[in-house]
């Protein structure tokens, strides 16, 4: 008795009708070794995923790397259908302005950035598996590098951290320093430049974000990749009619000509639509600066294919984003926003679902803020409601469902377009009525379904299931005269899709996953080779 290897079902088709329901092998494939996703976060793209932590303090750089460590192994796993080991890995974090002092970080502002031990305990355990090109390229402040010590964490990590952003485009190697992709009906770009290798081909790119407020909202990882783009192009916030005229003339022929226009039309149409606070006049971040960069925003990432997309929020901050708050002053630098233990990493494929989550972990209500509603309308996102989008805990590497009320909040007040008799910093957390903007599609009836869909990093094949209404159910394999050789889940479980796994400890041979409820029963056959 061994632990099998799994390869992909599409290596064994020509069993398949042999086997009747389908056929998955479970063998050794490729001897060269890939990379990707876990198989069950992959398939559920529509999902998002909540972890909880247990670190005790921000400071504790051996137990925030520890946990990115551990989350790592569980979420990057071997795939036979993923990246080559000698793919490019591009980490994004959120490094934005710290303002560091005599040298060295300030612990009370610490909440501004994504956890470099985190990220650092991130790329070892993916290191583990093959990859040995790791990446970061950040577009803010380089000078604050060294003392808050990024620089030593990327040289003790091996990741190549080089400094472009203040370098012009026209002056950078185009395919290796700078990657230019072009934006399908952009409202203000026509083209936008990342630095390379940022946005390669080819390359798997994790977005790990952090979660704090912003004049934005909260910056969670949509905001984040604004910081992967070159020089001028990561200005989004500027404001539109600024735009012309604060940059050099050779970066005019990137931008849209009649975008200062089209960001006056489209404002004016998204106040009358009744986007929430969009025609707010109080302070700089007014309704229509938020319209431009909002667009801005969302042209660049439609040209960004992200592996990953996480918010690291096992300490976070509310204010500004860069240290200032409603609070009293603490410490020798005076800072008045606050961090907060939230112990809670968010994480999925989709980018705008992750950040509705987050935005309402945070306190918040996200149809409250603009930048959702103009990805639906951009056909980027189909989902506003936060209750609309499948949730699980992941614990030890298994997704479980939960329920949105579950999770403890972490109220975060913002800048974000301050209302009339509002405080300056607040929680736009007012009622929305989420009736008018649900997913109309038409959803097919979900049919009782059990499909083996790859390995975790243990070895451990992991099936999906799906469940057409909350009922008892049992999952079994089954040897090949049909008789029961493991039961691997038996109880309740709600109507949706749901994660379990197989140790796969067996003789090689023909095996039967079979998924049973009351009254219906559905198969797949498994080949466990040597």
């Amino acid at each position: 008795m061994k632990r099998r290897d799994f390869i992909k079902a599409s290596a064994v088709l020509g069993m398949a009708g042999a086997a009747g329901h389908g056929c998955s092998s479970l063998g050794r494939g490729s001897s060269e070794p890939k990379f990707n996703v876990h198989p069950f976060i992959r398939q559920h793209p529509e999902a998002v995923f909540v972890h909880f932590t247990s670190v005790s303090e921000k400071t504790d750089a051996a137990g925030l790397r520890q946990a990115g460590y551990r989350l790592s192994r569980e979420l990057v796993v071997r795939s036979p259908d993923g990246w080559s080991a000698s793919a490019i890995v591009n980490i994004k974090p959120n490094w934005t302005s710290a303002g560091p002092r005599n040298g060295k970080a300030v612990v009370e502002k610490l909440g501004i950035n994504t956890d470099p031990n985190f990220v650092e305990g991130w790329v070892a355990a993916v290191r583990e598996i093959g990859p040995q090109r790791f990446f970061i390229r950040e577009s803010c402040c380089p000078t604050q590098w060294e003392p808050m010590g990024w620089r030593a964490m990327c040289t003790r990590a091996g990741i190549d951290l080089t400094e472009i952003s203040t370098i012009d485009v026209w002056k950078l190697q185009e395919g290796k320093d700078v990657i230019f992709r072009k934006v399908h009906n952009g409202v203000v770009f026509n083209t936008v430049a990342y630095q390379g290798p940022m946005n390669a081909p080819g390359s798997f790119l994790v977005n790990i974000a952090k979660l704090k407020a912003h004049g934005m909202g909260i910056t969670a990882s949509v905001k984040n990749l604004q910081g992967i783009t070159c020089r001028r192009f990561h200005q989004f916030c500027t404001p539109h009619t600024a735009v012309l005229k604060s940059y050099e003339p050779p970066y005019h022929k990137y931008f849209q000509k009649d975008f200062v226009s089209r960001i006056e039309k489209l404002h004016a149409q998204h106040v009358r639509d009744g986007i929430p606070r969009w025609d707010c006049i109080i302070g700089e971040d007014t309704g229509i600066r938020m319209e431009q960069w909002a667009q801005r925003t969302l042209d660049s990432v439609g040209c960004i294919p992200t592996a990953l997309n996480m918010v690291e929020g096992i300490y976070s901050q509310d204010g500004n984003g860069f240290g200032l708050g409603p609070h009293e002053p603490i410490g020798p630098d005076k800072v008045t926003s606050r961090d907060y233990m939230s112990n809670v990493v968010i994480f999925g494929k989709e980018m705008f679902r992750v950040d509705i989550i987050a935005h309402w972990l945070a306190g918040h209500e996200p149809g409250n803020f603009g930048l959702f509603h103009l990805a639906r309308e951009r056909g980027m996102s189909d989902v506003l409601d936060p209750h609309d989008i499948p949730l699980y805990g992941w614990k030890d590497g298994k997704a479980t469902p939960i329920k949105l009320e579950s999770l403890t909040r972490t109220p975060l007040v913002t800048l974000y377009l301050r209302g009339r008799n509002e405080p300056e910093y607040h929680l736009c957390n007012e009622p929305f009525s989420y009736s008018a903007f649900r997913n109309v599609k038409k959803q097919n009836a979900l049919s009782p379904s059990i499909r083996y869909i790859g390995t975790d990093r243990t070895g451990q094949a992991v099936f999906d299931l799906t469940l057409p209404e909350r009922g008892e159910i049992a999952v079994d394999i089954l040897d090949l005269r049909g008789r029961a050789a493991e039961r691997l889940l038996s109880g309740q479980l709600n109507t949706g899709s749901h994660q379990v796994v197989w140790n796969a400890f067996a003789d090689p041979g023909v095996y039967t996953a079979r998924l049973r409820g009351r009254g219906w029963e559905t198969v797949e056959r498994l080949i466990v080779s040597g």
